[in-house]
């Protein structure tokens, strides 16, 4: 990484925005190959915002940078495919789906086939993005029954 990208910039600026990159960094949410994104990301919107503006108090500065990268990481913990991809990858209107490829649309029908009715609703679920607490406490099975199911059929497709 290239730290003469802050040269010009306030101290305090270059520290928050390289503090928020290490919090950011130690979720399991972003990857360091995230780091020059982030970086990139948190600094543009302090050239957008504040940059220009005269006497602008370190404390706001300071705290919108805190809040733009807590919103960051909520944004990248809402979506559903983040291990797959980074920032750059994002589309405004990009949705993930489980379901697109071939594959594993032929898989899914496999499962269908040989699945009883509930495991039925329980595959159905998992499509919708469920998780597997939400399914557990909706249709009033038990965690293990739905971990048993998901050993049934990696059984069942090897």
């Amino acid at each position: 990484m290239n730290l003469n990208i802050f040269n010009g910039l306030p101290q305090y600026v270059r520290i928050t925005i390289l503090s928020q990159i290490r919090r950011l960094l130690s979720t399991p949410i972003f990857s360091y190959e995230d780091r020059e994104d982030l970086i990139q990301e948190l600094l543009l919107f302090y050239l957008k915002r504040f940059y220009n503006a005269h006497d602008v108090d370190e404390a706001l500065v300071v705290h919108s940078i805190k809040q733009y990268a807590t919103n960051l990481l909520t944004q990248r913990y809402h979506r559903r495919d983040f291990l797959y991809s980074s920032l750059a990858d994002y589309d405004a209107d990009e949705e993930f789906s489980f379901a697109e490829n071939t594959e594993t649309r032929l898989i899914v029908s496999e499962i269908m086939n040989s699945a009883e009715p509930k495991e039925k609703e329980i595959v159905k679920c998992i499509l919708c993005g469920d998780s597997i607490d939400q399914i557990s406490r909706d249709m009033h099975v038990s965690k293990k029954t739905i971990y048993g199911f998901f050993e049934k059929m990696r059984k069942k497709l090897k």
